[in-house]
């Protein structure tokens, strides 16, 4: 079964990963003077923060940029908490 495609006005998502409650995507548009984007996504369509690029291979950098320091977060955040959580039942 075909999935539909995501659009944002004038992209086409072209690539998407989610990590924790958060989507980075990729998006193209080649009518538009910065025709590949990378946008952080919440909800399936609330896009933001916007990275506009003149080529795929700077979008996909800034995508593969922003989901390691979201791992990273994610994966401190949890240490964080686990180390608190140990210290306050010894």
């Amino acid at each position: 079964m075909d999935e539909e495609k995501r659009t944002n006005p004038g992209y086409e998502i072209i690539e998407i990963r989610a990590i924790g409650s958060t989507e980075f995507v990729v998006g193209h548009n080649p009518n538009s003077p910065n025709p590949y984007v990378c946008w952080y996504c919440k909800n399936g369509s609330d896009y933001f923060w916007g990275y506009y690029c003149n080529t795929l291979e700077g979008s996909k950098a800034k995508f593969h940029e922003r989901c390691q320091l979201q791992e990273r977060h994610l994966r401190d955040t949890h240490q964080i908490t686990l180390k608190s959580k140990d210290d306050h039942e010894r």
